[in-house]
């Protein structure tokens, strides 16, 4: 399964973070209205819609994925959906797929997918209050409609936050580790007070839990290991950084190294990324 954690690059720099949060004209709301399906569908339009969802799935799941299997995954979900809008996994899937295009979908298409991704979560959220996929989707949908347009950013970072919060007050696991690793990621990436949330103490232990969930999910030790190499310069602390270089070393260039099932498609950022952080962090 692709994991979302790219709707949050725009957190790569505190500079564009503190300005999102000082943003403050034309805010706007994260929509908040939820897709809905036919109140009475017929047998044959139920059957019709349990062919699309499995299409729908087939198509996102698919190795290696790309924008035309997603898009197709987009598109029958949608059309699945506008029958019956109350099937807890279907809605979150077709989150998952809206997330996905609005990660590497067509540049002007992005913002439609993830307005789109935001209404089937509002739905499965609706569907199942407690569910942590609708949850965490959600959470993501509303920080890359952030990323994609700056009147959403109050909002959308309001909404990310409370989301990863009360995921985590679930003790969720969801996502291999995400809500840790995600909320981990923005107190690293974010400044500090009093401007913002920021306080990488706090970030290492959420990505060190994260980490613990599933050491071989690649989003796992690539960001765990970004944060030791901060607080290991931070505070002078040479094995720290030692120990993060070992990591991305052997996880991502090292004999045994290899995609994670599911995830073929992303793994050439992830290492991209783990490259740079073994580049920007000399012995």
């Amino acid at each position: 399964m692709s994991d979302p954690m790219k709707t949050l690059r725009w957190l790569l720099g505190a500079a564009s973070l503190t300005a999102l949060m000082l943003y403050a004209a034309s805010c706007s709301q994260v929509p908040n209205e939820a897709v809905e399906g036919k109140s009475n569908p017929t047998a044959a339009e139920t059957k019709t819609y349990e062919q699309w969802a499995r299409e729908a799935r087939g198509a996102f799941l698919v190795q290696r994925r790309n924008i035309e299997t997603v898009k197709i995954s987009v598109d029958k979900y949608r059309e699945a959906i506008a029958i019956k809008a109350d099937e807890y996994d279907v809605l979150w899937e077709a989150a998952r797929s809206c997330v996905w295009m609005g990660n590497f979908g067509p540049d002007k298409e992005r913002k439609e997918y993830v307005v789109q991704g935001i209404k089937f979560a509002n739905a499965a959220v609706k569907v199942r209050p407690d569910g942590e996929e609708g949850l965490f989707y959600d959470a993501v949908l509303a920080g890359k409609l952030a990323e994609l347009d700056l009147g959403y950013a109050p909002d959308g970072m309001k909404v990310l936050e409370s989301r990863l919060k009360q995921l985590i007050d679930m003790h969720s696991t969801v996502i291999y580790g995400a809500p840790d690793r995600v909320y981990g990621i923005l107190l690293m990436r974010a400044p500090g007070a009093p401007l913002s949330v920021g306080d990488w103490d706090k970030a290492y232990v959420h990505l060190k839990k994260g980490y613990e969930v599933d050491p071989k999910y690649p989003e796992n030790p690539l960001y765990l290991s970004e944060i030791e190499f901060k607080l290991g310069k931070r505070d002078n602390k040479p094995e720290m950084k030692a120990a993060a270089r070992r990591r991305l070393e052997s996880f991502f260039f090292g004999p045994d190294s290899k995609p994670y099932i599911g995830s073929e498609f992303e793994w050439d950022d992830w290492k991209a990324q783990a490259r740079k952080l073994l580049d920007d962090n000399p012995l």
